[in-house]
């Protein structure tokens, strides 16, 4: 076999189902070996759309996503969902072709340095010189993605190594040559008894549940036995929804910047703040310094990545584990006679402003034209309830409105772009959770903006035919930044009102996709039994209201009682 068939091989027999990528120059004699061992590859339209669509389906299955692009601009345009995976744990594994060896470093045709381009936003990468390293590189990279904090891993192989014969039983001896060693760390163990004396001493305490309670395998079952034992309120970040069911009665919703008013208030007075695979971002913590420095608290920090632990918040316990390995301990070592009556008061503070601000989201949700976002979002939910869907969304207003309105069934669905909030995630992203569940109804809320930032994938998500529902959210601007230009800039909307956005039905309708208009609250819910009823994509182009914006809301680094959210007294 050549390079590129050993690279087939390899995926093979790591059980990979699921490929996107786009061919080009240097990579075709690995699309040749592609071929001819009929390996399952997903053409996207674009190379961003083939990293966002693996990391839908590496959120949603849990396992490594795979990407295959070509040199220069081909791998150049995997930089964005590189970054978004590196920023929000996701493993992802991708090959870029590279020019021969001989042409290195002389600007030949399609030539870029994609290792220096991606060192920063990759848990590693690597280029392959010599064959022989070839297997154990791809078995090293595969190991990468997922052990300690999941990420993106890349591997750039020049197309002679990929067209070089190699031999099999060589290449399998040198597998496992590559071997990486650490120092040990602190675990859930050796710090069981100072989290409880912790926690023992606490009147106002709060759980902060993070991405990384998604990611580690079975570690929301622990969680949620953890808080209950304890009575213990939990809150969430974006990337935890799911971890515990919204109506639960110790969950607090989502805290940050668009996070719910009982949620920021616990986070703001907590006096002891658990936070379990979170790493404190500034939509968490809008001004460090200035959380740091008012109250009392305690503060514990469990994450898998060290580096993490103490780089936002300094940390009085600090605790190196993944969330699974921490509850499952931290409950096996739970006194006997333990007792969390101290914070009843708390807890019942707490669940009255959740009550108050209910009954304002209720409020929210009355049908007019043109139509209000959380009607919209609060109508498909309730068709959905019970049906446990994949829930995407693009980046916007949409995507904080999605968040607080659309109740989350079940860990891994809810997939949306957290750390680096890239816009044109939602489409191709949706379309890889699909393949990676296609027995379950995926709903992708996306802006007007970012829709048409890979709209192309539609001609994929066509082919595939897969069960992917598409609400359109066009409020013909670029929401969020309009809000803060309101809010913040004398309402001055430089450059953020889409002029002359296209009909996207007529746009559906060229891919041959079903689709339909909802510009009021009849069209709407018609619209959504007609979506449902249908067995592969449709789209719904929702003619919203401009003026909406997203509440609550903290101002950019502000502290969380500076919440604003009107109807709330405090």
């Amino acid at each position: 076999m050549n390079g590129a068939d050993l690279v087939i091989r390899f995926l093979l027999d790591k059980g990979v189902r699921h490929a996107f990528g786009y061919p080009g120059g240097p990579v075709l004699v690995l699309y040749e070996a592609i071929h001819k061992a009929d390996f399952p590859h997903i053409l996207t339209r674009h190379e961003q759309g083939a990293a966002h669509a693996a990391e839908g389906y590496a959120k949603v299955s849990g396992r490594p996503g795979v990407i295959i692009a070509t040199s220069g601009p081909g791998a150049t345009n995997l930089v964005t969902g590189l970054a978004d995976a590196y920023l929000d744990s996701v493993p992802l594994l991708a090959i870029t072709g590279a020019v021969a060896r001989s042409a290195t470093g002389t600007d030949a045709f399609q030539e870029a340095d994609i290792t220096g381009v991606t060192q920063p936003v990759t848990k590693y990468n690597y280029l392959v010189m010599d064959p022989d390293e070839l297997l154990p590189v791809l078995e090293e990279a595969w190991t990468l993605t997922t052990s300690g904090r999941p990420g993106p891993v890349l591997v750039n192989i020049p197309k002679d190594i990929m067209a070089l014969p190699i031999d099999p039983d060589q290449a399998n001896a040198a597998a496992n040559t590559f071997v990486r060693h650490r120092p040990p760390v602190i675990r859930t163990r050796a710090m069981a008894d100072q989290v409880y004396e912790a926690l023992r001493h606490s009147r106002r305490p709060l759980l902060i549940a993070g991405g990384g309670c998604i990611i580690a395998p079975g570690g929301t079952d622990d969680l949620i036995q953890f808080v209950e034992s304890l009575n213990l309120p939990v809150a969430t970040t974006l990337m935890g929804k799911g971890a515990i069911r919204n109506d639960h009665p110790l969950y607090l919703g989502q805290l940050g910047m668009h996070g719910t008013p009982q949620a920021n208030t616990a986070l703001g007075t907590c006096d002891l703040l658990l936070a379990v695979g979170t790493r404190f971002s500034d939509r968490i913590i809008g001004d460090p310094a200035a959380y740091q420095s008012t109250g009392e608290r305690v503060i514990i920090h469990v994450d898998i990545d060290a580096a993490e632990i103490g780089k936002n918040l300094r940390a009085d316990i600090e605790i190196e584990d993944d969330a699974a390995d921490f509850f499952e301990h931290i409950l096996a070592a739970r006194p006997e006679a333990y007792t969390s009556g101290q914070w009843l008061d708390w807890l019942t503070m707490l669940r009255s402003k959740r009550e108050r601000y209910y009954q304002l989201k209720e409020a929210m949700y009355r049908a007019q034209s043109p139509l209000l976002p959380q009607y919209v979002i609060h109508q498909v939910a309730q068709a959905l309830q019970g049906q446990n869907p994949i829930v995407v969304t693009d980046v916007g207003q949409h995507q904080m409105f999605v968040a607080q309105h659309f109740p989350v069934e079940s860990p891994r669905s809810f997939i949306t772009s957290g750390g680096l909030g890239t816009m044109g995630f939602g489409l191709p992203a949706a379309i890889g959770a699909s393949a990676a569940s296609p027995e379950r109804t995926t709903v992708i809320f996306t802006g007007d903006g970012g829709f048409q930032m890979t709209v192309q994938e539609l001609g994929l998500l066509a082919q595939l035919g897969l069960p992917v529902k598409i609400l359109i959210m066009d409020n013909g601007c670029l929401g969020m930044v309009r809000q803060w230009q309101e809010l913040f800039f004398d309402e001055h909307y430089s450059q953020s009102l889409l002029q002359n956005n296209p009909d996207f039905v007529k746009i559906a309708d060229a891919y041959h996709i079903p689709a339909g208009l909802a510009a009021g609250p009849d069209d709407l819910n018609r619209q959504i039994g007609l979506a449902l009823a249908t067995r592969g994509p449709y789209l719904i182009h929702c003619i919203l209201d401009p003026r909406e914006n997203v509440y609550p809301m903290i101002p950019a680094g502000k502290m969380p009682q500076d919440l604003i959210m009107p109807g709330m007294d405090d």
